[in-house]
């Protein structure tokens, strides 16, 4: 429980039981009666999985509900099963085929749904989908402001990629568009951070690609560190296959450094040919070229920069807290009127069954 602002917050977690599917239902049952002994003015689920969304959904007459879809999980999963060992991944089709039809049934009857990219929201709409809310991710403005000077000097790189190591995030499109970037500038280096089961292919891919010379892989890397990174190189790539506003591209922004970013991983927010550059999915040459365009334009590298910079306090967590309890007043407002109105019509309903039992 956290009070804050006038504002109480109580967080139901799940305490790691997630990952055992045959107590799902024990844990649904558990949050159900966990917010009816709550008894709060809305109930706000952080993502369209199970039981989590699920528990909310069955709550959504007694209370106001908003979901927040982070994602579009039934998407997602065809790349998450690539990262996977070949009987965790036959497994993963009879779980997962639940899950998503839990997915398609909260996205399908939620009243109100939050997307962090209007694009998203777009995907996910049908004549059945309710009202919809966009409400970008967020960034510490602050906290990356006060890092003004480097914690930890590292290599000193050009290009950044730092994310999970897996298929979903794209660091082997990168890696294969990168060949004809080296042949122009021979020297340039890359970063690419991070952990994930994809990192020995990544390796792998390097050294056949020639690129030992040109790629750093540091591991799993701290805050600090990345921002180092952001600091002292010239471009942020973000290559994801699928994502939704991924954190590289506001916090490239904070940096004032430009974004490469994959049409699929929804980056509303890179404006391309003013705060960064979009390229079609999975397409490495194209990236490349892209990568070339801004390495050769030192003025339209640094112009990009300033123009994200000046929209960081856009994407701030205090703008993204403000915009939310907007969003709340909206949808107890409405839940309460539905309410009252489904009210009156059984109040009605119930004086006509009287009168009809009165005159037979």
């Amino acid at each position: 429980v956290r009070q804050e602002g006038g504002f109480t917050c109580h967080t139901v977690r799940n305490n790691g039981l997630l990952s055992l599917p045959y107590v799902h239902p024990l844990v649904l049952a558990r949050m159900v009666r966990t917010i009816r002994v709550i008894r709060p003015d809305i109930v706000h689920v952080l993502s369209t999985r199970y039981p989590c969304s699920a528990a909310g959904m069955l709550l959504r007459s007694d209370y106001p509900f908003l979901v927040t879809a982070f994602g579009i999980f039934e998407r997602e999963i065809v790349y998450y099963r690539e990262d996977m060992r070949p009987l965790e991944r036959a497994l993963s089709h009879v779980f997962h085929a639940f899950f998503i039809r839990n997915e398609r049934w909260v996205l399908s009857h939620a009243p109100e749904i939050a997307v962090d990219a209007a694009s998203i929201g777009t995907l996910l709409q049908t004549p059945k989908t309710g009202r919809l809310h966009v409400v970008t991710g967020g960034i510490d403005v602050e906290k990356l402001r006060s890092s003004a000077t480097p914690s930890h000097p590292g290599p000193q790189v050009d290009i950044v990629f730092i994310n999970a190591l897996t298929r979903l995030k794209g660091a082997d499109v990168l890696l294969n568009a990168l060949p004809p970037v080296v042949k122009v500038f021979p020297d340039v280096r890359v970063c690419i951070g991070g952990r994930g089961p994809q990192e020995p292919e990544l390796r792998k891919l390097a050294r056949d690609l020639g690129l030992d010379a040109n790629i750093i892989f540091p591991g799993f890397v701290t805050d600090e560190e990345k921002y180092d990174y952001y600091r002292q190189c010239k471009v942020v790539v973000v290559p994801s296959r699928w994502d939704c506003q991924p954190s590289p591209v506001f916090e490239a922004a904070a940096f004032g450094k430009p974004v490469i970013a994959s049409e699929m991983s929804h980056p509303d927010i890179v404006e391309d040919g003013v705060t960064g550059l979009v390229f079609r999915s999975e397409d490495a040459t194209e990236l490349g070229e892209k990568i070339l365009l801004l390495l050769e334009d030192d003025t339209a590298r640094t112009s990009m920069g300033r123009a994200a910079t000046l929209r960081t306090d856009e994407y701030d967590w205090r703008r993204v807290a403000e915009r939310y309890v907007a969003i709340y007043g909206g949808v107890i407002r409405r839940h309460r009127w539905h309410g009252g109105l489904a009210a009156v019509a059984a109040d009605i309903s119930q004086r006509g069954g009287q009168k009809r039992h009165e005159r037979g």
